[in-house]
């Protein structure tokens, strides 16, 4: 394995589909996102709300790693 391929963990890789734009006066991005490995996935009007479903898959998956097993 390459020191780029470590640095990219599968775990924090996502597909997303960007819906087509209806024309030029369309401002932002519209879609599906979805976490590879939870298989997780939402639609998403703008950014924001794409970038707030990232950091929430990130931060259960953190979450559950710190968890200890018991």
């Amino acid at each position: 394995m390459s020191e780029k391929d470590a640095s990219l963990p599968s775990n924090r890789a996502f597909v997303i589909q960007l819906q087509a734009s209806s024309g030029a006066s369309e401002v932002g991005h519209r879609g599906r996102a979805e976490h590879l490995s939870s298989g997780r996935a939402m639609h998403f009007a703008d950014e924001d709300e794409f970038w707030a479903f990232v950091d929430s898959v990130l931060a259960t998956q953190c979450s559950e790693q710190s968890e200890p097993e018991g």
